[in-house]
């Protein structure tokens, strides 16, 4: 068996990535100073509809829900960290 690299893998997760970052943002801009149990269905049912296998799980899920509750804007960086304002 041979392993062939998929030449289209860059785009491909690039666009993952961008979808990701538009769920995560969205729900921090809709959802700013809303209660965390409020926020973590909508993060997770964002999360979840980028498709492809994206899921947020615990803790990730309650930390940035958290954050989002407490007024802070979240963002997702292109090498897939999550930040938050100070």
């Amino acid at each position: 068996m041979t392993f062939q690299m998929n030449p289209d893998f860059p785009r491909q997760m690039a666009e993952q990535m961008n979808k990701l970052k538009a769920a995560l943002e969205g729900v921090s801009d809709s959802y700013s100073g809303q209660p965390v149990e409020t926020i973590k269905v909508a993060l997770s049912g964002a999360w979840n509809s980028v498709g492809n296998g994206a899921s947020i799980t615990e803790p990730d899920l309650s930390n940035i829900a958290s954050q989002i509750s407490a007024g802070k804007r979240v963002w997702l960086e292109d090498n897939g960290k999550i930040m938050t304002d100070d």
